[in-house]
Order: structure tokens, then C-alpha cells, then sequence
């Protein structure tokens, strides 16, 4: 199966991938041929310079040629960060000549539904993308992850171990990461200057800034509903930042959904829609949202970091077109709180191709697999021995102000922090609270409902 070749045929195929990755864009140009004038050498300086030693053949290299062992077939729910997959595809080719052929999904409950009938059998993706803590956990206990132990065996000291933790299901790693995000609010830097705004330091000042906002014909923040995931934002926001203790406990199944705490942050969130500071929630997050946010129709938008993606997709540049601040607390004395996703990639038990799988994991954890997904979706790479000085200075505020500020608390984000079975119905019953907010209580009483049941399950 594996081929041993030569070190010149290695280049002529690397040679051959590049081209093909070029998408054949540009044509070689034709070697031109150039004439040498032979010069005599008088014959004492030829006799009393040594003999020339004939020329040492290059050792040989040897390379192993996978391309056999795919295509690997690889689900994601994030088609839209195309560039830096097809980034990290070209440079696995290059370096196995296995082709990776990607499905990518926008819905998120066709896409989980599709990822965990695939990997029942052996019909469906050899790796997918996925999410951390109990959703990792639910398909680990079920026998439909490969162990990936072995494959961090040479790169363990790159990550951080909480990270890896939240990868794990009985103390064996089933992910590689994919991102590290922080949730902040990312505004528009040329609003702010016409309005005369700066970020809020505090609460008061955060609706201070939504109502000059509004006031001045620009809605403050883009609010989503669609796709069917995206209505627990604000949820998790306003109840993590103010009461985080609650957030863990509520998502832990340790706290009713119908407590103070949660009340609370329903009549806040109440409050900032019925006053205007949201778009209309039929906007799509990656399709709508970013030209919005880019004409200034929309000053601001609440979501994980890799949002910047999209930005760059219509050529916002950080720190020129948009920055970021952590969104404070109403509550007082409450310590600086911030939402964070670790996303991994995983290889499915079943998988079809599984040893073109493990090749593509090992080179998703080196440093130069790391390096190219970094440089281009212009994330913050989880490997430590890969350089940040390529990051625009947006994700520099946020290295600094998130995750190496030792005040700040990390807490895992809702999607991840409570059980799977809950996610997508509590999304379901907080996009009615969205569209009626007078209804919270009966949403609440929903939530609650559903909690219960799916963790009594799930402790059974």
C-alpha cells in the first residue's frame, strides 16, 4: 500500500501538487536556453589544480506515498472558514497526495443528525468537526470516536491541558482543536469615531453607548435567530456575566431554569429588546450580519471571535474597520466574565479511512498543519510553538484582555456547557421569548422542563 519512492520523483509530485493548487492559475514560463563560450585553459593551471572528485550522487530520501488511503472524507458545520481548509488541505496533499473531500453544512441540526448516522456506519466521515465537554462526551461513551492518544504522543507539550480536557471522555483525548474563542463584542470602529463613542468600561455605559446609537439611526446590536442555534447568545451572556455561578449550576442541571438568577436575566434581556437595541432576528449570522455591520447599519455584533472570518471574507481589516471589548456585567461586583468555545476535530471509530484519518490529524496538530490554519483564518493557534506576530491587532486585544488576563474567568460556552438533548430544544424555546418577550415565563417553565427530564436521563 505504501510506496517507497525516490527523493526527485517526491519533488516531482510535490511540484505537481503545488501547481494543481494553484489552480493551474499561471502557466511555467519556458526555460530559455542560453549560450556558454567554451574558454581554453592553459595546460599548467589545469595539471596543477587537483583532480575534481567525481560527483556524489544526493542520498536518497525516502518518502511514502499515501494518496491511496483516501480521499478522506471530512463534515464540517463551518463551511464558510473555505480558505483555511482548503489552506490545510493543499499542504496535507502536498505532503501524503491524499485528497480530502469536504461536505460542509449550514443547518446545525441536519448537520448532527448527518454526522451521527454517518458514524454508526461506515458510510459517513472519517473526521468532522464537533463540539467539546458533554457533546464530545455523548458520542465518546458510545464507542463512535478513535482514541487520539497516541496521535498528540509527539506534540503533547504544545497544548494546553485544560484544552485537551475539555476534549476528553474518561481521561483518553477524542479532539483536536479546531479553534480557542473567546465570545466578545466586536463594533464598528468608524461608528464609533461619527458617534463619539469609546468601549464601556461598565454597564451604564454600555446602554449609554446603545442609545446614542439608536438615536442616531444605527441599530446597536445584530440579534440572530436563524439556523436554528443561535438564540442561546444573549442567553449565555447576560447570565454568565452577572450570575456565573448560576450560569454552571443552571447548565449542570444543578439549578432550575425557573430560579431568581435566570428571571433575572430574561428581564434584562427583555428590557434591551423592547427598547430597540436589536436588529430584526431573521437575519442570517454569516450571510446578512457582516455587510450590515460593514455599511454601519449595525454597530455591533455579540459572537466567538472566529466571527472575524467572515469580516475578512468582505475585507474588513481589524483594528481599522472593527475592534472588540468584553461586554460588562449589570450586576455589580462581579468578576470579569467571559464565554470560551474550544472546538475539536474528531475521527469517527467507523471510519472507512481510518489510516488517511490519523495522517490528517497528526498533520491538523504539527506545527506547520497549525501555522497555515492560523496565518490564514488569522486565528490564535492552541500550539504553543506556533508565532502570533502574523495576528492583526484585534486578536492581539483579545489575547491580552481575555485570555491572559488573570482576572478575567473563563467559562465554557452554553453549547457545550450543558447536555446535548437540551441545546437545540432550550434554542427552540428562547427563539419564542425573541419573537413574544412577554412570554419568559412560560419559557422558562419550558426550559426547566426540558432540563429536568434530560438530565434525570442522563444520570440514569
Amino acid at each position: 500500500m505504501k510506496k517507497v519512492i525516490t527523493w526527485l520523483i517526491t519533488i516531482t509530485f510535490a511540484l505537481s501538487f503545488l501547481f494543481i493548487g494553484l489552480g493551474c492559475a499561471q502557466e511555467a514560463e519556458p526555460v530559455q536556453e542560453t549560450e556558454v563560450e567554451a574558454v581554453e585553459q592553459p595546460a599548467e593551471e589545469a595539471a596543477e589544480e587537483p583532480a575534481e572528485e567525481p560527483a556524489t550522487e544526493p542520498e536518497e530520501e525516502v518518502a511514502e506515498d499515501y494518496s491511496d488511503l483516501g480521499p478522506l472524507k471530512l463534515f464540517t458545520d463551518k463551511p464558510g472558514w473555505q480558505n483555511g481548509w482548503d489552506a490545510v488541505f493543499a499542504g496535507f496533499k502536498e505532503k501524503t497526495g491524499i485528497d480530502v473531500e469536504m461536505t460542509g453544512y449550514t443547518e446545525i441540526d441536519t448537520y448532527t443528525a448527518a454526522v451521527k448516522t454517518g458514524i454508526s456506519t461506515q458510510q459517513g466521515p472519517d473526521v468532522f468537526t464537533w463540539w467539546s465537554n458533554y457533546k464530545l462526551e455523548d458520542l465518546a461513551k458510545e464507542g463512535l470516536l478513535a482514541d487520539m492518544e497516541s496521535l498528540y504522543e509527539p506534540v503533547r507539550d504544545k497544548y494546553n491541558e485544560g484544552i485537551l480536557e475539555s476534549f476528553s471522555y474518561d481521561g483518553t483525548v477524542y479532539g483536536a482543536p479546531v479553534l480557542v474563542a473567546s465570545w466578545i463584542m466586536l463594533y464598528n470602529t468608524n461608528v464609533f469615531e461619527e458617534q463619539g463613542l469609546s468601549e464601556p468600561t461598565n454597564w451604564d455605559e454600555f446602554i449609554d453607548v446603545c442609545e446614542t446609537l439608536k438615536s442616531n439611526g444605527v441599530t446597536p446590536i445584530a440579534l440572530t435567530i436563524s439556523g436554528g442555534w443561535t438564540s442561546f447568545f444573549w442567553f449565555q451572556q447576560i447570565l454568565a456575566s452577572n450570575y456565573p455561578e448560576a450560569y454552571k449550576a443552571v447548565c449542570a442541571g444543578e439549578q432550575s431554569y425557573e430560579s431568581e438568577e435566570v428571571e433575572q436575566t430574561f428581564l434584562i434581556w427583555k428590557d434591551m429588546i423592547e427598547k430597540g437595541y436589536f436588529t430584526d432576528p431573521g437575519v442570517d449570522l454569516g450571510e446578512e450580519i457582516p455587510p450590515m455591520f460593514a455599511k454601519g447599519e449595525v454597530a455591533m455584533t455579540y459572537c466567538g471571535d472566529w466571527f472575524t472570518a467572515y469580516f475578512d471574507q468582505i475585507e474588513l481589516t481589524g483594528g481599522e474597520d472593527y475592534s472588540m471589548f468584553v461586554i460588562p456585567p449589570k450586576v455589580e461586583n462581579v468578576p470579569k466574565t467571559v464565554i470560551f468555545e474550544a472546538g475539536p476535530l474528531c475521527i469517527s471509530a467507523n471510519a472507512s479511512n481510518m489510516e488517511a484519518a490519523e495522517l490528517f490529524v497528526q498533520y491538523w496538530l504539527s506545527d506547520e498543519g497549525q501555522q497555515i490554519w492560523s496565518e490564514t483564518m488569522n486565528y490564535i493557534s492552541p500550539n504553543a510553538d506556533v508565532p502570533a506576530d502574523h495576528l492583526d491587532s484585534v486578536k492581539t486585544k483579545i489575547a491580552d484582555d481575555v485570555f491572559a488576563d488573570p482576572e478575567a474567568q473563563l467559562i465554557v460556552r452554553y453549547w457545550e456547557a450543558t447536555l446535548e438533548t437540551i441545546t437545540l430544544p432550550a434554542c427552540a424555546a428562547l427563539d419564542k421569548f425573541v419573537l413574544n418577550p412577554d412570554s419568559y415565563q412560560d419559557v422558562m417553565a419550558e426550559l426547566e422542563k426540558l432540563s429536568s427530564e434530560a438530565w434525570e436521563e442522563f444520570r440514569s
